[in-house]
């Protein structure tokens, strides 16, 4: 798994590459065995169950699958993704037991410590069943899963599985939540209004306003939640949705500072198809204003994953 991980760096640079010079999209080296009748070897993909998650992980899982590897998305019930859009890809669904009335973005901690707490059984039950019919569905090679998702990584030491975390945003995105605890240790927080556009003395070139911390006491439940986002625990590999070119620096930092490989992947809606999650209905009525502009005019912000 290791190996295809590498291999894919070189590919995603090839086809960046590719794209920016011919306007087209390369046609993928797609093995498809299971159509050959041969056993294929099975990546379990976890999601976390938001839509700027959701759709990169989708995005990996078929850039594994175009290396012929079989795909299988463990979700969650709450916000599951579509698989109507993947028929390709073989999707599960865990019992997540979130009750309606505390989903709400103003309780999002409190639903991601929720999921890790009640999906942990029921995700090593469907492990188990797809390790006893691996017959049908294959060896499983490796877990991928969300940094949210982090009861996976538990269920996989049970197993004896690898594991691996998708981290879907940018590497910058890290260090500046780690910070917290250093702000919150050195009497930075809550931030006073008096200091929000200084530079922070150990993030150059960022300001205090720009790290996403509360301007209030920060809650426990939040800070727990970091700390078990970024803990690499046993995981083989971590899987950054990012590019060497823009984030060179910091990936060269955390790499010193994990024991494990790094691969920045992205951004991975240039290596993938163009894919969705099918959460949200995609809002296509800019495109009738932007063809009508006149010609480098437009400055386009990207939000990877989203």
């Amino acid at each position: 798994m290791v190996m295809i991980l590498k291999d894919l760096i070189g590919v995603s640079k090839f086809n960046l590459f590719w794209l920016r010079h011919s306007g087209k999209w390369p046609k993928p080296a797609r093995r498809d065995m299971e159509e050959q009748g041969q056993k294929c070897r099975r990546v379990v993909l976890v999601p976390c169950p938001y839509q700027g998650h959701i759709t990169p992980m989708l995005q990996l899982g078929s850039i594994l699958h175009s290396k012929g590897l079989s795909i299988t998305v463990v979700h969650t019930q709450f916000n599951s993704p579509n698989p109507s859009l993947r028929p390709e890809f073989d999707f599960r669904s865990l019992p997540d037991g979130v009750p309606d009335h505390i989903i709400s973005p103003a309780n999002l901690v409190d639903t991601i410590a929720l999921i890790n707490v009640n999906c942990l059984a029921p995700f090593r039950k469907c492990l188990v069943q797809m390790m006893e019919q691996h017959g049908q569905y294959g060896e499983i090679v490796c877990i991928i899963y969300d940094e949210l998702m982090y009861f996976s990584e538990a269920a996989a030491n049970q197993l004896k599985l690898k594991s691996m975390i998708l981290h879907t945003t940018s590497a910058a995105t890290l260090t500046a939540r780690v910070a917290i605890f250093r702000l919150k240790e050195e009497g930075y927080i809550p931030l006073k209004d008096t200091i929000l556009h200084d530079p922070v003395p150990w993030l150059h070139p960022l300001r205090f306003k720009d790290l996403p911390v509360p301007r209030i006491q920060i809650p426990e439940s939040l800070l727990q939640l970091i700390t078990n986002m970024y803990k690499i625990r046993t995981s083989s590999a971590v899987i950054w949705n990012t590019t060497d070119c823009l984030e060179k620096s910091v990936l060269t930092e955390l790499q010193q500072q994990c024991q494990v490989p790094n691969f920045p992947l992205g951004p991975l809606p240039k290596i993938a198809p163009s894919s969705s999650s099918g959460l949200f209905k995609e809002d296509t009525s800019c495109i009738a204003w932007l063809n009508n502009q006149a010609h480098k005019s437009v400055i386009y912000m990207l939000a990877w994953g989203a």
